[in-house]
């Protein structure tokens, strides 16, 4: 009764994403993607060195190819009033471009090893960059120089990084399985890390600032409350997408959906607040290497093929939060077993296959 409760209601909120081009023509595989902050251009970083622009209503590309350097491009992204992309490259250096003129913006960034994730401050004023030697650097965009210290903590490289909305907290993923949320005013650790229990590529906040999801090696989606720390609900996982792992991970604009890239070709889109699937997976074609949202429900992907495709995700709806399953489904357990007249324990009402499809 109720496992038919819950397919029913995963199956209200199904629907149908389109998908579109920029399918970008290159053989090189796309690395990274991001969305420009008015939603008309998505950036695509390619094992090759390039940096391109494509309009995301059309499926051009604007304008020649940003060459980014010799090594691959392991990450972009804009900048918040959509004025500048940054790119980070697997040589060590971090070049900034104008997207209006595709021209350099600067002389590059020199991190001193490969930079594996950058990300703006909300207020634009700082990049960060995580490095494969596992610190994490502050930039002022202003002047280009380094701000405060390298930020150190934990082994192995730094996979990603991702600024809180209000700026207080950079999240670092690294690839011993931790998280680590740093002040950047402070430079120290905002708390102790957060253990995802395996190799984390890529973290997001929510939007609203209430969530925190990693991208797990290990093919599950763990998703933390900020202001506490602590883990919430189980971790998401579809026994089907767990080839290759967790590859990113991305919120809508107003928080109702988490997309995450998978390495078996799929993405799924997550209801975070209930822990459940919105839908069935999206079948990108080959191995993606990440996700972003954009405004209006559009979600970019990063294709191992060399395809950015372009989704439109408008049509699924919010999750019910994850406390509101509990308590229906102690009540439906409720009636149940006072029908029977039978009494378990509390342990069983927690959904034992939250989070599976």
């Amino acid at each position: 009764m109720i496992t038919g409760l819950l397919a029913l209601a995963v199956a209200a909120v199904a629907v149908t994403p389109a998908a579109a081009s920029p399918a970008d023509p290159s053989s090189s595989g796309v690395d990274a993607v991001a969305f420009s902050p008015d939603g008309t251009l998505v950036a695509a970083g390619y094992g090759d060195g390039a940096v391109r622009l494509w309009v995301a209503a059309t499926g051009t590309e604007r304008g020649p190819a940003l060459r980014s350097g010799s090594g691959p491009v392991t990450a972009v992204a804009f900048s918040p009033d959509g004025t500048m992309v940054a790119s980070a490259d697997a040589d060590g250096s971090i070049r900034r471009w104008s997207p209006a003129t595709g021209a350099a913006t600067g002389s590059p960034l020199q991190a001193g090893t490969g930079v594996t994730g950058v990300a703006f401050s909300p207020d634009g004023a700082l990049l960060a960059s995580g490095g494969a030697d596992g610190g994490v650097t502050l930039w002022n965009v202003a002047t280009g120089q380094v701000s405060g210290p390298v930020l150190r903590s934990g082994s192995g490289p730094v996979n990603a990084v991702a600024f809180s909305p209000d700026g207080h907290l950079l999240a670092a993923a690294y690839g011993d399985g931790t998280i680590v949320r740093w002040d950047p005013v402070t430079g120290k650790p905002a708390g102790p890390p957060l253990l995802a229990g395996s190799g984390v590529r890529g973290v997001a906040f929510s939007p609203d600032g209430a969530l925190l999801a990693s991208a797990d090696a290990d093919g599950g989606v763990t998703l933390w409350t900020v202001a506490t720390g602590l883990l919430y609900g189980p971790v998401l996982r579809s026994g089907a997408g767990t080839a290759g792992g967790v590859t990113g991970v991305a919120f809508s604009a107003d928080s109702t959906v988490l997309a995450a890239a998978y390495g078996d070709g799929t993405i799924r889109l997550w209801n975070p607040a209930a822990g459940q699937p919105a839908r069935s997976p999206l079948q990108a074609g080959s191995g993606v290497n990440g996700v972003a949202f954009g405004p209006g429900g559009k979600l970019a992907s990063a294709g191992a093929d060399g395809a950015v495709k372009v989704w439109n995700t408008a049509g699924v709806r919010a999750g019910r939060p994850v406390r509101d399953w509990i308590i229906l489904v102690a009540a439906v357990l409720a009636l149940v077993l006072a029908a029977a007249a039978v009494t378990i324990t509390t342990r069983e009402v927690w959904p034992r296959n939250l989070g599976r499809t």
